[in-house]
């Protein structure tokens, strides 16, 4: 004999602890914001250094030399700087590759600005001071100029925004896992309970012809 499962009957139960699987939602909620405000998310700290190129001499020598420096800013992410910065930092576990996923740059005219993002706020400081003197190192061989030097090292990396998505999806998991417990375990309440529901429970898929049905009364 195949189990039934009085579909109607779950829904109604459900619906009649409702007050119950607010509860549990609430409270799934309420779990799901603590570990979202103390999850730690990729990139959490960030650190700037500065790059500095001077110049003594006319207009037109100060805009070649700022033009010089964009376009060489480029090599920031090359192998030569990174594999550069990684032998500074004096790290087996910072890995060239590594180093250039961490960072990105930006100029403001003769002045070059490294960004670094990390878990780690001394590793953050630690790279984006790593990255400009390598950077400087190589500019001066690719250029044979001496008039860039790092301008501003960084002192401290601060907290940023970063991508929350993964603290929304805490939250979303732990809300959407409390409300399918909670109506699984009233489903299967219903669908094991000892107790007769229906008329239908009892007749055996229709073999057996119910003439009546007597209620259990208290003395």
């Amino acid at each position: 004999m195949e189990m039934n499962v009085n579909i109607k009957r779950c829904f109604y139960e459900l619906w009649k602890k409702r007050e119950i699987i607010v509860m549990i939602v609430i409270f799934s909620i309420l779990v799901g914001i603590y570990m979202m405000l103390n999850m730690e998310e990729v990139g959490n700290y960030t650190a700037t250094s500065s790059i500095y190129s001077v110049v003594y001499g006319s207009y037109d020598e100060t805009i070649t030399e700022q033009t010089n420096l964009a376009e060489f800013s480029a090599i920031v992410g090359s192998s030569n700087v990174a594999k550069r910065a990684a032998t500074m930092l004096d790290n087996i576990n910072i890995t060239e590759e590594y180093i250039k996923s961490m960072f990105s740059i930006n100029s403001s005219g003769n002045i070059l600005y490294v960004n670094t993002y990390s878990y780690d706020k001394e590793l953050a400081v630690d790279v984006a001071n790593a990255v400009a003197e390598a950077f400087v190192i190589e500019y001066k061989n690719l250029t044979s100029e001496e008039n860039i030097q790092v301008f501003e090292k960084a002192q401290e990396a601060v907290r940023y925004g970063g991508d929350n998505t993964n603290k929304k999806m805490t939250l979303i998991i732990y809300t959407g896992v409390g409300f399918f417990l909670i109506c699984v375990i009233i489903v299967l309440r219903v669908i094991f309970s000892a107790k007769i529901q229906d008329f239908t429970e009892c007749d055996f898929d229709g073999e057996v012809e119910i003439l009546s049905v007597i209620p259990e009364g208290k003395e």
